[in-house]
C-alpha cells in the first residue's frame, strides 16, 4: 500500500481528514506518516510533539500499521 492508496482507503471507511497527516501537512492531533532517510515514520503528533514513533523500513508497512491504528480509534470517524 502507498501513501496515495491508504489515503482512499481512509476516505472509504469515513475518517476525518482532520485527524491525520500523510504529505508533511503541519497539522496537531493527528495521526503522521513521514519519509525519513533510513525509511518511514509512523507517529501521533500532539501540541507540536510526538507523543509515540513507530519506525519502518517499507512504506506498505508503514501505511498498513497506520490504518489499524486509525480504524481502531473511533475518533477518527467523521460525524454522521
Amino acid at each position: 500500500m502507498t501513501r496515495e492508496e491508504l489515503a482512499q482507503r481512509l476516505v472509504a471507511e469515513g475518517i476525518s481528514p482532520g485527524t491525520y497527516a500523510l504529505f508533511g501537512e503541519n497539522k496537531d492531533n493527528v495521526y503522521c506518516l513521514e519519509k525519513t532517510s533510513s525509511g518511514w515514520l509512523v507517529f501521533f503528533r500532539e501540541r507540536g510533539l510526538r507523543d509515540w514513533e513507530h519506525p519502518f523500513t517499507s512504506e506498505s508497512e508503514a501505511c498498513e500499521f497506520l490504518l489499524n491504528k486509525i480504524l481502531a480509534d473511533p475518533a477518527t470517524r467523521r460525524p454522521k
